[in-house]
């Protein structure tokens, strides 16, 4: 809990910090009310468009920035949101925030204080967060099923200026949810073995992203992985298995807390 804010905060080596959002978000009263991030409406979203505008939406990016900054000890940390589009192209925080907003990214990394000021915020509905930490920076990345078969891991690994020793993955559709065609599954299995897939066609990304972790030298004893599959939780997070296209959108971010 940052400022009332409901977050799952994970403990990282300093000065980084990440934090999970959730669906809700609380009041002045302490009641309980959504925290939609997306920056399209549920009504664009729905439509499938595939040039839908990005416009802000609610005040619940408002309110994270105010809470994060607070927590940070940083005044005026400004969240940097890319367009995301299920690929594998990382970059900087700092050079993204200064781009073109219609350029598309699924990665941003963070190294204070290049970055300082600024806090990658990456949004999620069952795709799965990833965060690496190294001695120097870290980086997180946007894991769909698209973007880890392409390598979104090992981008991020690569787009980093010292390799990761740290990776943690966060809410997202378990294989106890996710049944996949068997054509995808077969890809899967071709690329990462068998063990990523699993009886009825249940892919599993959860190992996936540890198996991903593993080529760019972090160990499977070295991924965090509290196992919350946001199909199975969708009380709490937002899901496109359960929820299909207006489904809105939790987050994963990322910053430096101030010395």
């Amino acid at each position: 809990m940052e400022g009332n804010l409901p977050l799952l905060v994970v403990r990282l080596p300093a000065p980084f910090r990440a934090a999970f959002t959730t669906r809700w978000d609380t009041d002045d009263m302490g009641r309980a009310q959504s925290l939609d991030l997306s920056l399209i409406s549920a009504e664009v979203r729905s439509s499938s468009a595939l040039s839908s505008p990005r416009v802000p939406v609610g005040p619940g990016r408002e309110r994270l920035e105010s809470c994060l900054s607070a927590s940070a000890g940083e005044p005026g940390l400004t969240l940097v949101s890319p367009l995301q589009v299920h690929g594998v192209r990382v970059a900087g925080t700092a050079e993204y925030a200064g781009s073109p907003q219609e350029s598309p990214c699924d990665g941003l990394t963070l190294q204070p204080p290049l970055d300082g000021g600024l806090a990658p915020l990456l949004l999620f509905a069952d795709c799965v967060p990833i965060v690496l930490v190294g001695e120097v920076d870290a980086a997180v990345v946007h894991g769909g099923w698209r973007g880890l078969l392409g390598g979104i891991v090992q981008q991020g690994g690569a787009a980093m200026t010292a390799p990761p020793g740290l990776v943690v993955v966060g809410p997202s559709i378990g294989p106890c949810c996710y049944q996949v065609g068997d054509a995808l599954a077969r890809e899967f299995s071709a690329r990462f073995g068998d063990s990523v897939v699993r009886p009825g066609s249940r892919l599993d990304l959860w190992e996936v992203a540890t198996l991903a972790a593993a080529e760019v030298g972090v160990p499977r004893e070295r991924v965090v992985n509290p196992r919350l599959c946001t199909s199975c939780n969708n009380d709490l997070f937002f899901s496109y298995r359960r929820e299909g296209a207006a489904a809105g959108r939790h987050g994963a971010v990322l910053w430096a807390a101030a010395a």
